[in-house]
């Protein structure tokens, strides 16, 4: 093969990874985010499943049903969505246990890492005060081998909220329960 013939092939092939990496995946959870409102202040557990609904092209942009329905109810739990099916998707809620030290905190970051690898996102509960949670949702593991999750603020105007120190918070708060889900 000439040089000419194999310049050719190598960039005829670089210019097809390109087009294929960039047709791959459509969907960000940060433009879903985006996009999403928190439209009250204790509805941050149907607002992360309105995301993942939404996140997986199930409902409209526009859909807060649940949201409305829910509105400031604080006594709810992930447990209101787990072995529901919605739009052909199950959530599922796992990691019931009580915050201790001696909370299996390696099976939750294996589940969480397991999740991540077939696809799917993890809706994840965080304390963000005293005796106050706040829900987010783990997009994806970072490169120190922590996690990305996203969440709306209902202050500040809803602004898209990140944190990348997802493993610390969870150890320092003794452990937590996340929302998982199969899509039918």
């Amino acid at each position: 093969m000439t040089y000419k013939k194999t310049t050719l092939l190598l960039l005829s092939c670089l210019l097809s990874l390109s087009l294929c990496a960039q047709t791959t995946s459509t969907r960000s959870l940060k433009a879903t985010a985006e996009k999403h409102r928190q439209r009250y202040q204790s509805s941050c557990i149907p607002s992360s499943v309105e995301m993942i609904l939404k996140y997986n092209n199930k409902v409209n942009a526009d859909f807060y049903d649940f949201q409305n329905a829910w509105q400031n109810k604080n006594t709810g739990t992930f447990g209101d969505f787990d072995g529901k099916t919605i739009k052909g998707i199950t959530f599922t809620h796992q990691f019931k246990n009580p915050r201790s030290p001696q909370f299996p905190f390696d099976k939750l970051f294996q589940t969480i890492d397991a999740e991540l690898k077939a696809g799917r996102k993890v809706i994840v509960s965080l304390q963000s005060g005293a005796a106050m949670w706040h829900i987010w949702i783990i997009d994806s593991a970072t490169k120190n081998g922590d996690y990305l999750c996203y969440s709306r603020d209902f202050y500040d105007n809803g602004q898209v909220l990140e944190t990348r120190e997802t493993k610390q918070w969870i150890r320092n708060m003794q452990g937590t329960d996340i929302l998982t889900y199969r899509v039918k």
